[in-house]
């Protein structure tokens, strides 16, 4: 694994399945919360990308654009991670075992 800095608890599979879009162009879905207990989860959506010391944060425009602010990852456990090039259909590449989305929920 890189020498990346990854927020808390991440699991190495949602690490491995999320690192190869860091610095590209493709727009990252990142869902995070308690497998057991979320609904949705805390979503961040943007372009995944690397500080000067090596820690990643997100940000949904990467025009440059003065009033167009960076955070930092979400605290995991990972639920779901979502890649895809600007208009162009979405991929899950990393989804959590042990969770199952609202709208996949039987009533």
């Amino acid at each position: 694994m890189s020498s990346l800095i990854w927020p808390e608890r991440w699991q190495h599979d949602a690490i491995e399945a999320t690192e190869p879009y860091v610095n590209t162009d493709y727009l990252v879905e990142i869902v995070v919360g308690d497998p057991a207990t979320s609904i949705d989860g805390s979503l961040l959506a943007g372009y995944v990308f690397t500080t000067e010391t090596g820690e990643l944060q997100i940000i949904h425009d990467h025009s440059g654009r003065p009033d167009v602010y960076p955070w930092r990852l979400l605290m995991g456990p990972v639920l779901r991670v979502t890649a895809r090039l600007p208009k162009k259909h979405r991929t899950v590449v990393y989804s959590h075992p042990d969770w199952v989305p609202r709208r996949g929920r039987s009533k």
